[in-house]
C-alpha cells in the first residue's frame, strides 16, 4: 500500500522562499506472511515540522538545508523555522518534485484541496484541516506469481546482509515490545501536569 496527504503550506518548493507545499508525508507498507510487515511515512520536507518544534523547545540546532528563516536565509534555528520561517524539501528539487507529486495526487488527482487551498479554507480552530488523502492498495497475488512473498524476503535478507541495516519499521516493532520504563524530559511532564 501506498498513502500519501497534503497539508496547509510550510514547505517552499526548491528555488522558492515562501511556502506552497505541506510537509506531505508518504507512507509505504508492505505485507510480510508470518512476520512484521515493512511500514515506514515519511515527510517530504527535510524535517517534520514536529522534529523542528521539538528541537526549538529543547534548545538544539537543526541540520543544514532544514529551512529558512521569514527573510528567505537558510537557518539552523528552529525558532526562526517554526515560528514564520519555512521548511525546505529534502534533497533539494528531488524532494521537492515528490512533495509537487503529493499535492497532485492528494489534491487534483481525488477532487481535492492543494495546500494552499486547505490553508485558506481551514478556521484554524486546531482540529484537522480539510486536505486530501490519496491511497493505493495493491494485491500482490493480483499482480505477481504465487512465490512474491519468499522472492521480496530473499530481498529483504540481501539488504540486511550488508552490514549494519535495518527494514523500515523494524525499531518501532521492536520498541513497541519493551514494556520497560520510559524516560520524559522533565518541561513535557510539566506542561502535562499544568494541562490537568
Amino acid at each position: 500500500a501506498f498513502a500519501c496527504t497534503s497539508y496547509k503550506p510550510a514547505v517552499a518548493p526548491a528555488g522558492a522562499v515562501k511556502p506552497l507545499f505541506g510537509t506531505n508525508p508518504i507512507s509505504f507498507a508492505w505485507p510480510r506472511p508470518g512476520k512484521k510487515p515493512v511500514v515506514y511515512d515519511m515527510a517530504t520536507a527535510s524535517m517534520a515540522m514536529g522534529e523542528v518544534q521539538v528541537a526549538k523547545r529543547e534548545g538544539k540546532q537543526v541540520p543544514p538545508g532544514t529551512g529558512l528563516t521569514i527573510d528567505g536565509q537558510e537557518t539552523t534555528d528552529p525558532a526562526k523555522i517554526a515560528d514564520g520561517g519555512v521548511l525546505l524539501p529534502f534533497g533539494g528539487y528531488k524532494g521537492s518534485a515528490i512533495a509537487m507529486m503529493v499535492e497532485l495526487m492528494a489534491g487534483a488527482l481525488i477532487g481535492d484541496n492543494f495546500s494552499y487551498e486547505t490553508a485558506l479554507k481551514d478556521n484554524n480552530d486546531g482540529g484537522p484541516p480539510s486536505g486530501g488523502e490519496f491511497i493505493l492498495a495493491i494485491s500482490p497475488e493480483k499482480t505477481s506469481e504465487n512465490d512474491w512473498s519468499k522472492h521480496a524476503d530473499e530481498f529483504f535478507d540481501k539488504m540486511k546482509s550488508m552490514g549494519n541495516v535495518r527494514l523500515p519499521g523494524e525499531r518501532r516493532h521492536k520498541n513497541r515490545q519493551d514494556t520497560g520504563p520510559r524516560n520524559i524530559n522533565e518541561e513535557l511532564i510539566n506542561k502535562i501536569k499544568a494541562l490537568g
